[in-house]
């Protein structure tokens, strides 16, 4: 039998059980077969059947309205990205994409700005005064060959920026947050927009919020702020309603940060804030009008990691395929605590992990009874105890450690953010390690000198192993004499689709610019895009694959 003289439903059929490289492979062969090649049904079929059941990262919001020539394009670069976390071996990186966002200061942040066809890139530098700038960056699904396009700046006068929160909402207009010192001593948040006309950006101010409390986390319409003690305001800023979230802990010393909030993650029926010093869980609080009396609640979680040096939470978002073959969001997934400690030992070892521990969701939570919308207050522990008996909390406390963790150092950092997907891929800055050759190279509570590079059993110091001549970002040799950024692959639904997988570090680039430190870092797990801001002001995009 001859293969093109199938009926067309026949060879549809054929095309479902194909890699995409046979796609490829056979629209070369003829119009008919190319024809169909192009089909959406069937990229939509390898889409589920290729990526989302391996847990590949992938924008699952695009399945159901991108065209079938966008659709192609993004199953071929999720492909690409899984054999990147899945398949790891000799490094080959696209030309990484470098320009200056500001002279004579530091970028105090970088972030990919959601929604815009994954193109822009927002940089906060603080010179005499502070300044916000949005940079078109290009296709993500493309590799960075050309410049960055400077589109507009946002820099009142006589200010300074206090805090910074990006929406992870890519349809919703307000596109950051920003808590703005004003010269005349008056704080606030600047809700901002982010337009373009005619290929030009600008930044508007849809919303002003008197307050000191910094901005932490921006979803949608609704905004989260917080001091540096125990309190954290949920506000939806288009209705102007808002509830008061108020911790177990109490500050030492106001003036002091003491329990600085690291991170807030609008969780299934929950907010968890995350602090320097505690992990609490709140009831999803029912918002009220400003004029009105401020509900408060207290936490139905809570747990202490001891001082947190650096954390990220996420939701390990494994899609669920429903009988009609589309991809929904299951809504109650675990969540991800990433994080490095730190110790207040100043002589412990330099030896240190990035732990990963897990909130799983409580099967005795009752959906339909809803969660209690005011917590009576007691005493911080891991179980609170309250008056009257409450339903059940959306997540189990405390959270459990994860199997594997990932060996780091302990060293000097200008930016100690994690970051981390929902896939479980996960990227962080390493710190060039210190001589050992010193006191605090020795463990005082063991009788074993640590003298080895956690991250190498065949240690030498940084210094006696050069860098790539041919070029210095690229990691080559076992050991570092600068900063690098590492990556590595923890619980989630990437490593639950591939048992093999173990949570190994991996050396991705390099910092190769002498008396340089990066200061600031973001991460695009769907894109598989790296920002990277430096001390000495410029920034570079890399590209995974």
């Amino acid at each position: 039998m001859v293969f093109l003289h199938l009926d067309e439903d026949t060879l549809v059929l054929i095309f479902r059980f194909l890699p995409v490289s046979s796609f490829i492979a056979l629209r070369q062969t003829c119009k008919r077969l190319e024809s169909i090649s192009r089909l959406r049904f069937i990229w939509r079929h390898a889409c589920i059947d290729q990526v989302l059941s391996r847990g590949y990262p992938f924008p699952t919001r695009q399945l159901a309205t991108a065209s079938s020539s966008e659709l192609e394009r993004l199953v071929i670069h999720a492909l690409r990205l899984g054999s990147f976390w899945t398949s790891p071996g000799e490094e080959s990186y696209p030309q990484p994409l470098e320009f200056q966002a500001s002279t004579g200061t530091g970028v105090s942040h970088v972030q990919f700005l959601p929604g815009h066809g994954g193109r822009f890139v927002v940089t906060v530098y603080k010179g005499i005064w502070s300044m916000i700038t949005c940079w078109d960056i290009g296709d993500v699904s493309r590799r960075l060959t050309h410049n960055a396009r400077k589109l507009g700046d946002w820099c009142p006068k006589n200010t300074i920026f206090a805090g910074f929160a990006v929406n992870s909402d890519p349809d919703s207009i307000a596109a950051l947050a920003v808590a703005v010192q004003h010269g005349g001593g008056t704080q606030s948040i600047e809700v901002l927009s982010v337009s373009t006309d005619d290929g030009t950006s600008c930044f508007r101010s849809i919303c002003n919020i008197a307050t000191t409390f910094r901005p932490v986390a921006l979803q949608g319409d609704l905004i989260a702020f917080s001091d540096d003690a125990s309190e954290t305001i949920i506000m939806n800023w288009h209705e102007n309603t808002f509830a008061m979230l108020k911790g177990f802990q109490r500050p030492v010393d106001e003036h002091f940060q003491y329990n600085r909030c690291l991170q807030i993650f609008f969780a299934y029926k929950s907010v968890l804030v995350v602090r320097a010093r505690s992990v609490e869980l709140f009831a999803e609080p029912e918002l009220r009008p400003a004029g009105g009396d401020c509900t408060t609640y207290h936490p139905i979680g809570f747990h202490t990691f001891g001082w947190i040096d650096g954390v990220a939470v996420n939701a390990q978002k494994g899609p669920l395929i429903d009988a009609e073959g589309l991809a929904r969001p299951l809504g109650h997934e675990p969540l991800s605590i990433l994080l490095r400690s730190e110790s207040d030992d100043p002589w412990a070892s330099d030896v240190h992990k990035l732990e990963q521990y897990i909130l799983s969701p409580n099967p005795a939570f009752d959906d339909l009874s809803g969660l209690p919308r005011a917590y009576h207050s007691g005493q911080p522990n891991e179980h609170p105890v309250t008056e009257d008996v409450e339903p059940p909390a959306p997540y189990l406390f405390p959270p459990v450690r994860a199997e594997h963790t990932s060996p780091t150092v302990r060293g000097f950092l200008r930016c100690r953010d994690i970051a981390l997907g929902p896939s479980g891929t996960a990227l962080w800055i390493q710190p060039r390690a210190a001589r050992t050759a010193h006191l605090t190279g020795l463990d005082v509570h063991s009788s074993l000198t640590q003298i080895a590079d956690v991250m190498n059993p065949d240690y030498q110091h940084p210094e006696d192993v050069p860098l790539n001549p041919g070029d210095p970002h690229r990691p080559t040799g076992r050991a570092r004499i600068a900063e690098s950024l590492c990556a590595a692959v923890f619980a989630g639904p990437l490593q639950r689709r591939h048992p093999e997988m173990q949570t190994q570090a991996r050396t991705l680039w390099v910092q190769g610019k002498e008396g340089c430190n990066w200061t600031a870092v973001d991460y695009d797990e769907e894109a598989g895009r790296v920002a990277l801001g430096s001390s000495d002001g410029s920034v570079t995009v890399l590209g995974l694959v």
